[in-house]
Parts: structure tokens; C-alpha cells; sequence
């Protein structure tokens, strides 16, 4: 007996855009809203429950620490290596 073909696609978060833009560019969006949209680590309380209130708002729903961070994520690539920097400069001098 043949194995039919599963129904429907795993378009994600771009299945909105249908066969507009490309199969590259909505594979790009889906990823970055999957990480932008999932809780990250509130760097004040150490909980898993900071959302994205805004462009670069980023809001703790435990303690309610709001900070600014990157568009997409709330730390980004360069933030933590600049953050690496310091710290190790600030450990260094000591």
C-alpha cells in the first residue's frame, strides 16, 4: 500500500504571504518571528519571561523590567560581544 503525501504545508508564521516574495524571504521571516516570538531570559530576575512589547521594548512580566534591546531579539550578536568585552576589560583591570 502507498504512503499518500501529507496534507497542507509547514509554512509557519509566512504562510500569510502565500506565494508572494519567494520561497528564501519567507523562510527568512518565519525564522526570525520563531525567535523573536518565543520567551527569553529576563536579565534582571534570571526568569524565562521577557516578550517583546514594541520595536526594541522588551518587558519582564515577573519583575516588569523593561529595557531596550535589539529589533528581533532582545540581545543582539554585537550587544554580547561588546558585553564580553567590558566585562573582561572591568576583570582585567581589577
Amino acid at each position: 500500500m502507498a504512503v499518500g503525501k501529507a496534507k497542507g504545508r509547514k509554512t509557519r508564521s509566512a504562510g500569510r504571504f502565500g506565494c508572494r516574495y519567494g520561497r528564501k524571504i519567507r523562510s527568512l521571516v518565519a525564522d526570525i518571528e520563531g525567535s523573536m516570538k518565543q520567551a527569553h531570559k529576563c536579565p534582571k530576575c534570571g526568569r524565562i519571561a521577557v516578550w517583546r512589547e514594541g520595536t526594541g521594548i522588551w518587558t519582564c512580566i515577573k519583575c516588569n523590567y523593561t529595557y531596550t534591546g535589539g529589533t528581533y531579539l532582545p540581545q543582539t550578536p554585537s550587544g554580547k560581544t561588546m558585553a564580553r568585552t567590558i566585562r573582561k576589560a572591568v576583570e582585567g583591570g581589577e
